[in-house]
């Protein structure tokens, strides 16, 4: 059975949701002022974000807790700005994967080329969608940085945090463009699967998170990197169960079709294990239906059961196992004050094991 969202996450969560919409109450109303036709972008946005598990952020909060730092109110920006990253990257994810549903609700670029073609307006429908879905992860963008800049800290450990916060942005830059060419290349690699997994959803999800609050907090370089070292196992297990999910999962609790990952062709490390064990004939019917989006559910179906005999569900299963393992051994050398191991441990056991 999958573990509940530990009281301290969901108590974090609580706390960044009610940061966030005062900080919308604050940043979108200049924005929607420099003209009215701008009011269903930053609607939009304020409605993209009202939803979520606030993970990065809660991480960043944690991070600056163990490495010492007081008061967690003083980071509440940089926290903010993790989320405002996440909005970016999911509403331009959805355009590039053409993904039609984001938590349980169109994506941006679909309903924004809904609202085109119910108002009869000139020129492609999806195309507007798609191009009003890229600006308004570039405003969420935009608005982190400012947010990230409210940090109440001394002048050397926001620069600091800053430098932490690009490392972030560029990994995960660099594992989107890697998923992306897997797919495109249809290269079912191991090892490039697990590199994806790190530098996409790990690093951007969980250890750089932790790293940047710590180094908000002055953390001397040793620590921050030993903290983002810790959590990296940590971050794969995340992103190899969001994989499963992906295809196993209950779409009414991820709010994604359980279709879509086969429907773009995504090589994940589910893929690759499959890919090494089925026989030839498997291994065809496999590739024939990764990338197909006309698959319908009977085919849909036939995938899933592929990866349930060939072992590779097992196989990636036991690969979180192993990486939740040495995520715990790594934590019991770092000195961290005890209420924020046990919340650690806590929340590695909800991030490998959780349902949606």
């Amino acid at each position: 059975m999958a573990r509940p969202m530990p009281t301290a996450l969901d108590a974090l969560r609580e706390e960044i949701d009610a940061q966030l919409t005062a900080a919308w109450d604050r940043l979108l109303p200049p924005v929607t002022a420099i003209d009215r036709r701008l009011a269903p972008i930053t609607a939009e946005l304020r409605a993209f974000t009202s939803a979520g598990k606030r993970i990065r952020p809660a991480l960043l909060l944690l991070g600056f807790e163990a490495a010492g730092g007081r008061d967690r109110r003083r980071v509440y920006g940089p926290a903010l700005a993790l989320e405002l990253l996440h909005t970016c990257a999911l509403a331009h994810d959805d355009v590039i994967d053409r993904a039609p549903t984001r938590r349980g609700r169109p994506s941006v670029h679909r309903s924004f080329a809904s609202a085109h073609l119910e108002a009869g307006w000139e020129g492609d429908p999806d195309e507007y969608g798609e191009a009003v879905a890229i600006l308004l992860g570039d405003l969420a963008f935009v608005h982190a940085d400012a947010l990230f800049l409210e940090a109440e800290v001394p002048a050397d450990a926001l620069l600091e945090g800053l430098r932490r916060f690009v490392t972030l942005r560029e990994e995960v830059m660099a594992g989107q463009f890697l998923d992306l060419q897997a797919a495109t290349s249809r290269d079912t690699d191991r090892a490039t699967a697990l590199a994806v997994a790190t530098l996409k959803s790990g690093r951007y999800s969980v250890s750089r998170p932790l790293e940047v609050g710590a180094a908000l907090a002055g953390a001397e370089i040793a620590f921050q990197e030993a903290l983002r070292a810790t959590a990296d196992p940590l971050g794969r297990a995340f992103q190899l169960r969001d994989d499963l999910l992906g295809m196993f999962g209950d779409a009414s609790a991820t709010g994604k079709s359980t279709a879509s990952d086969l429907a773009e062709g995504k090589r994940t490390l589910l893929i690759a294990e499959a890919a090494a064990r089925l026989d030839d004939a498997g291994r065809t019917t496999l590739e024939a239906g990764l990338g197909d989006p006309t698959l319908s559910d009977a085919q849909v179906d036939q995938l899933r059961r592929l990866l349930i005999d060939s072992g590779a569900r097992d196989a990636v299963e036991a690969t979180i196992a192993d990486e939740v393992a040495a995520f715990g051994a790594a934590l019991a050398d770092l000195a961290l004050p005890d209420d924020v191991r046990v919340t650690f441990e806590a929340l590695a056991d909800y991030l490998a094991d959780r349902s949606a």
